[in-house]
């Protein structure tokens, strides 16, 4: 009985295991055989070794590997000893595959090529040179690119989550990749492609239904992309889902122009991913891998691209962003119906050292600078207390700060995995605050007399101006700037005669630290001045601690 139970379990236990997959058997060594030209191919094995000559003073030798009907092979071709050959494929109809040059530092290699039912090898140059021509066939590899795929109707499936090994079969291949996104997936991308030594990269993304180019991407070191939209090419008016905003198509790293494409061709659906690889050096043997990854982020999660003003991600009041790739810039786009002050905070970043500006654009045919904070390092946050923003679109970007490295000025700050905070709050331009900029005459923020309001002095170097104007019998002035705890403020004020400063009339610092400086019943005749805020030597700054400056 117990041996029936035994021989009980046995019976049900699983499957046994699945066979490991055979070794591809070894190539075969071929002789060339002339007369071998294109109507006479030489046919070979689908794994074939071929010892061959170039006759001079120019020979062509045409191979036919036959994997037969329906079949799909892929082949690794190379070509070994010549000094300066070609080697070309065809498809089965003798349409033009690719070309790959051998000799000198070219390889004369193609990784893996898609071979259906039939294709044709091509071995040409001057003469008299021998060679040896590898065709390794084998079947098709998952997660392996297969050339050509430089069209659209050749692409490469990606699918999210699964990487795909690559190579730049030339110094200046094109490797198109078909991402398809299933319904309900999360809004944003994460695309990563590993870097292949002295390669510059360029990736594209383009529309699925057209092919339309909706945004590009530049690296020397490999590529790492966060937030990409999955919404790229909507109409304007079609709006975001759940987002409530809207989002155009775009660019980044300064270079390709918008796409706009028609509403619904290809939106939430994928993209085709267009690689780029351009080298000096011919082509790189170094493989490359891509991943394109689902990702649901915040709520307030940045939208790819946002690397200038008019594709600016809208901001209310919060967001949450990631500097990748390196150069990374995460334009924020705020719009106020009527003169506002806005504030700012921004979170540091684990590993690139942060730079928080604000721009507008009225009046110029550019966005202009308002004010800029660096005053951290990394995973230290930068303030802008008060910026002045007209009415209508003003801007918010987020970048890494630049640094000098080998006399160079760059920012090639990046942080992958580590996200930031944006803040920003806007309260009435009612004149009760000072507001960026003011830091000199012409930029003055006029005030009328009497008033009260708060300021700060920030960043390090900051200077606040306000210019008034005193009527003829006006009564003695006096100015009040309280004390600012940790900070030693100093108080000029000047006389205007135009946009400069013609003579001061009072100064006061009789403070030596933090403590309140005034001017008191100063007699002014009819004109403009001016009231400066500083601190002395530019030693002292604060984001978080307002002074207080009266003017009666």
């Amino acid at each position: 009985m117990v041996a029936a139970l035994l021989c009980g379990c046995r019976e049900k236990a699983g499957p046994p295991p699945a066979a490991e997959p055979q070794p591809p058997a070894a190539p075969q060594r071929v002789q060339e055989q002339e007369p071998n030209d294109f109507q006479r191919a030489q046919q070979i094995p689908a794994r074939a070794i071929v010892a061959g000559t170039l006759q001079a003073p120019r020979d062509d030798d045409w191979y036919r590997v036959g994997p037969g009907a329906g079949k799909l092979l892929a082949l690794r071709i190379e070509l070994k000893g010549a000094s300066n050959a070609w080697v070309e494929t065809f498809d089965r109809d003798r349409n033009p595959l690719l070309r790959v040059h051998a000799g000198g530092e070219d390889p004369g290699l193609i990784p893996a090529m898609a071979c259906l039912e039939a294709c044709f090898v091509k071995v040409s140059g001057t003469g008299p040179q021998d060679y040896e021509l590898s065709v390794l066939g084998g079947d098709p590899s998952a997660g392996e690119e297969l050339e050509p795929n430089n069209r659209a109707v050749d692409a490469t499936e990606l699918q999210p989550g699964k990487p795909v090994r690559g190579t730049y079969l030339t110094a200046e291949d094109e490797d198109w990749f078909r991402l398809v996104v299933p319904p309900g997936s999360p809004d944003v991308l994460r695309i990563e492609v590993t870097p292949v030594a002295g390669v510059r990269l360029e990736l594209e993304v383009r529309a699925l239904a057209d092919a339309a180019l909706l945004a590009s991407f530049r690296g020397t070191d490999g590529l790492f992309v966060r937030d990409l939209s999955l919404r790229l090419g909507e109409r304007a008016d079609a709006g975001v889902a759940d987002r409530g905003v809207t989002e155009d198509a775009g660019v980044a790293d300064g270079g390709a122009q918008a796409v706009e494409m028609d509403a619904g061709a290809a939106a939430g659906t994928g993209y085709y991913l267009v690689l780029k690889g351009k080298s000096r050096r011919g082509a790189p043997q170094t493989p490359y891998t891509i991943t394109a990854t689902l990702e649901a982020g915040a709520p307030d999660l940045e939208i790819e691209p946002n690397d200038d003003p008019e594709h600016a991600t809208p901001l209310r009041d919060t967001a949450t962003g990631f500097i990748a790739p390196a150069g990374d810039q995460d334009w924020y786009r705020v719009h106020a119906d009527a003169p506002m002050v806005l504030h700012a905070e921004l979170s540091g970043a684990d590993r690139a050292d942060l730079e928080l500006a604000v721009y507008t654009s009225a009046g110029a045919d550019k966005p202009r600078l308002l004010a800029r904070a660096n005053e951290g390092g990394p995973r230290e946050p930068e303030v802008l207390p008060a910026v002045g923003i007209p009415a209508g679109d003003s801007y918010v970007l987020v970048q890494a700060a630049a640094r000098q490295l080998e006399g160079k000025w760059i920012r090639d700050g990046e942080d992958r995995q580590t996200p930031y905070r944006l803040a920003v709050q806007l309260a009435p331009d009612d004149g009760t605050t000072e507001r960026e900029p003011n830091d000199d005459v012409a930029s003055a923020q006029t005030i009328t007399v009497p008033v009260a309001l708060k300021g700060w002095i920030w960043p390090r170097k900051d200077v606040d101006v306000f210019r008034f104007h005193v009527a003829a019998g006006q009564a003695p002035v006096s100015v009040l700037l309280s004390s600012v705890r940790g900070v030693d403020l100093q108080l000029r004020l000047y006389q205007l005669h135009g946009e400069r400063p013609a003579e001061v009339i009072g100064s006061s610092d009789t403070r030596r630290g933090e403590g309140e400086e005034k001017l008191v019943a100063v007699p002014l005749k009819e004109g403009d001045y001016a009231v400066e805020v500083s601190s002395p030597r530019n030693k002292d700054a604060s984001a978080s601690q307002p002074y207080t400056l009266s003017v009666q």
